[in-house]
């Protein structure tokens, strides 16, 4: 099983894998070049590797898995690569990749232990037409987002490494979220910081949601996607190609006959465009949660407490 053991991960025992931290203390060194540092033991130690969060996709390659085919050479095709992105073996067909959505599990078990505190936080009793759109560290597409929402009368949002914070008086300042695990052990930050957004979540009838990334040839799909569900909002997704078509497939309801989701097929270069482009509409003028979203939103949730945990608990 995997386990992590202070702050370095284990698999079956053995130390394998992409560590963002290090275990003597502070972080590895990350270089936008090359990608974050590498454990390379011995092949017949470490056959199963956990490539852990944000990878380092550049010219068509992720840094750490060329990493790792220049060290091992030949002996690869021994090795289990475990990782986030279900559709990475679309990029790298001849290694052993198997989907572990480790942090997925983790937020999901989260939130079924504070199932009460959740439900009982979001509702429909002071729901409004405008929209909401929420954003933290600085991304160039969420540059492009903010220059197109800020000024909509319609929306409510935030932006908090430009400085940018909601309308909450107890609104997360960078230092609340950085600091609050080190401090706390009640919720995962992620959790905590939905809780203290839900006030935004109930007083909007939808979101726009930024994304982590949105030009992998790959999924990376976050917290910020499936707390749409415990919040209760249909969303529209700044993403990565297929982002809508993978939750679909995972069963949920994304609102086709309200949204258009098109944009979810297209390139990267216009896909941000066509979202605004295709959805003017309800962006500008918003959308009323009546008696059947409401009973469709529900579902989602209670699909998310429920089955999601049969479609992200993967075995080693």
């Amino acid at each position: 099983m995997f386990q992590l053991i202070g702050n370095s991960y284990y698999l079956d025992g053995l130390l394998c894998g992409l560590k963002q931290l290090n275990p003597n203390g502070g972080w590895f060194n990350h270089d936008p070049r090359t990608g974050w540092q590498i454990d390379t033991p011995p092949i017949d130690q470490c056959l199963k590797i956990y490539l852990q969060d944000d990878l380092t996709y550049k010219g068509d390659k992720v840094m750490e898995l060329e990493n790792y085919i220049k060290h091992y050479g030949a002996d690869i095709v021994k090795i289990t690569f475990y990782t986030w992105h279900k559709e990475l073996k679309n990029v790298y067909p001849s290694l052993d990749l198997v989907w572990y959505p480790y942090f997925l599990k983790q937020h999901l078990d989260d939130a079924i232990a504070h199932k009460d505190v959740l439900t009982n936080n979001f509702n429909f009793d002071q729901k409004t037409e405008k929209f909401l759109c929420l954003n933290a560290r600085i991304r160039q597409h969420r540059d492009v987002v903010f220059k197109k929402i800020k000024d909509n009368k319609n929306c409510l949002s935030s932006y908090t490494h430009r400085g940018i914070k909601s309308s909450l008086s107890d609104d997360w300042s960078v230092a609340d979220y950085r600091d609050w695990n080190t401090k706390n052990s009640n919720y995962l930050t992620n959790t905590k910081n939905l809780l203290v957004a839900s006030p935004l979540y109930n007083q909007t009838s939808f979101s726009i949601v930024t994304e982590t990334r949105t030009t992998l040839p790959f999924d990376f799909i976050t917290e910020k996607t499936t707390q749409c569900f415990l919040a209760l909002h249909p969303a529209l997704f700044v993403s990565n190609r297929n982002h809508v078509k993978i939750l679909r497939e995972w069963g949920f309801d994304l609102f086709d006959d309200i949204f258009d989701h098109s944009y979810d097929l297209v390139d990267n270069d216009s896909r941000i465009n066509r979202l605004f482009r295709d959805n003017k509409d309800i962006i500008d003028k918003g959308l009323i949660i009546d008696h059947d979203i409401q009973t469709r939103l529900l579902k989602n949730r209670e699909l998310y407490f429920t089955k999601f945990s049969e479609i992200v608990t993967v075995e080693l």
